[in-house]
């Protein structure tokens, strides 16, 4: 509309020329009057009706020609004034479109491009699910967004691979470390003082796999510990108090005989060492940390209580968010890694944690290990063998402490029959001339140690803190799986 009304208006001559061509008209056709009439008039009256006829003439000339000029200019001012509404209204229209375009650039397009959560999607695969941005100064914007999310991601990806590089490194350190460690201590069991020394570098070291874990978790790696048999729940929870600082204020409470798949066994075991260590840092340090375990219908729950604090809603809100997410390293919305790690495993194994107000005052963090990943390995027992009638089952109280505490355990089984058996198959194989064979299942744990002469020198009992947290270590080394570690392929 707009360039119609410009288009009429140029085509109209201007005010000035109008009212012109009005005046000269209207005085040419009053001359002529004026000439008839003073032609027609009498001699005595030709100079008054010339003069008046004239003067009359000039006044309706003049008259006409600012009517007219006038009238043009309310015209061209009116056809101006539409022109100017009609571009003004395109411009309204023109930037709400690019208000719209904008909002949708910030709303749907910079999210779908700066979005985290599958990093191995290009930029480009994100934006082909938006629309298109018609704006150039939006679609340049958009463009140059992209780009700097790609050289972003590429950073990104090259830091986390070296993260999870350094990461790997740390844990097969480690777990060197930690077996020379081990080996030190079969050495120097017999002198408390370097022992003590021993075991106290054994548990940093311990501790220091864990952070190495979480680190390669967090970015993108695995853990550097891998099971082929599934765990006894007991070495589970052996193995992640032995994993934290504070593992003398850790109680375990549990009668289940269940155990955990062995591709999943380190997961769970770190998960809880997490959970443990949230516990113990966050409740004062007079307190104890009680671990239960319970069978249910969905699988086994492990309830961790402490004494603490508590936790506020929004806290809960904050951790449960954490513990539901898989987050990256790069996206952590803190320092602290604990959570976010129990959160990636949880992820990775179907875990479900939940915190809910402890009994004890504190904060209380159930973790549901689903029925999939839960066994019941058969007792070791001869078949040749008659049990004899079990007796109550009674609950295992097991204290992490190094330094005191009791523990009920049931009475370790007879292992003569199974040694009668080995030594008939190994018989049965030199007869039949087979080379000899490990037996399934058969752990160095197990294998038949050499005993001392009748005169050697049995040394006494030690019942100082290194030589108990040596005995809490080795039941849980010596446990069920216990031999099933593989070194990770590197």
């Amino acid at each position: 509309m707009a360039p119609r009304l410009s288009e009429r208006s140029h085509t109209r001559l201007p005010a000035a020329q109008q009212a012109a061509f009005v005046f000269v008209t209207v005085a040419v056709l009053a001359a002529c009057a004026l000439l008839w009439t003073v032609f027609a008039a009498p001699a005595r009256t030709e100079p008054f009706v010339a003069v008046y006829g004239g003067t009359t003439g000039l006044l309706l000339s003049a008259a006409l020609a600012a009517a007219t000029y006038h009238a043009a200019a309310a015209r061209a001012f009116r056809e101006h004034g539409s022109w100017l509404d009609a571009r003004v209204a395109a411009l309204e229209a023109e930037i709400r479109a690019f208000e719209e375009e904008a909002r949708y650039l910030a709303d749907e397009v910079l999210p779908a491009i700066g979005e985290r959560g599958a990093p191995e999607t290009p930029a480009e695969t994100r934006l082909s699910g938006t629309g298109r941005v018609s704006n150039e100064a939006l679609a340049h914007l958009r463009d140059g967004m992209a780009r700097e999310v790609r050289k972003a991601e590429r950073r990104g990806s090259s830091a986390m691979s070296a993260c999870a590089s350094a990461a790997a490194r740390v844990q097969a350190q480690v777990t060197t470390m930690l077996a020379q460690l081990r080996s030190l201590e079969d050495r120097y069991g017999d002198q408390p003082s370097v022992f003590g020394d021993l075991l106290e570098l054994d548990h940093r070291a311990a501790q220091t796999g864990r952070l190495a874990d979480s680190f390669a978790l967090l970015s993108g790696g695995r853990s550097g510990r891998r099971w082929t048999r599934p765990v006894a729940m007991e070495s589970i929870l052996r193995g992640a108090v032995s994993r934290i600082w504070a593992y003398r204020r850790v109680r375990l409470n549990f009668t289940s005989t269940a155990a955990v798949a062995g591709h999943a066994a380190e997961g769970v075991m770190h998960a809880l060492a997490e959970v443990m260590d949230n516990a113990t840092s966050f409740s004062a340090t007079n307190t104890e940390v009680h671990v239960f375990v319970e069978e249910v219908d969905h699988g086994v729950a492990i309830v961790v209580e402490d004494s603490g604090l508590g936790m506020r809603s929004r806290e809960r809100q904050r951790a449960e968010q954490l513990v539901s997410e898989s987050r990256a390293l790069t996206t952590l919305p803190g320092t602290r890694l604990g959570l976010a790690v129990v959160g990636r495993i949880a992820d990775k194994y179907g875990l479900t944690v939940n915190f809910r107000p402890s009994s004890r005052g504190g904060t209380g963090v159930v973790l549901l290990v689903p029925r999939r990943l839960i066994t019941h390995p058969k007792p070791l027992v001869d078949e040749l063998t008659t049990p004899s009638e079990p007796a109550a089952k009674e609950p295992r109280t097991v204290h992490g402490s190094a330094d005191g505490g009791s523990r009920r355990v049931p009475e370790a089984p007879r292992t003569a029959p199974q040694e009668d058996g080995n030594r008939e198959n190994e018989t049965r194989q030199q007869q039949d001339g087979d080379l000899p064979k490990r037996r399934r299942g058969s752990t160095l744990a197990s294998a038949p140690r050499p005993t001392s002469a009748p005169n050697a020198h049995v040394p006494r009992e030690r019942t100082d803190p290194a030589t108990r947290f040596a005995a809490f270590r080795q039941s849980g080394r010596t446990g069920p799986g216990a031999g099933n570690q593989e070194a990770e392929d590197r």
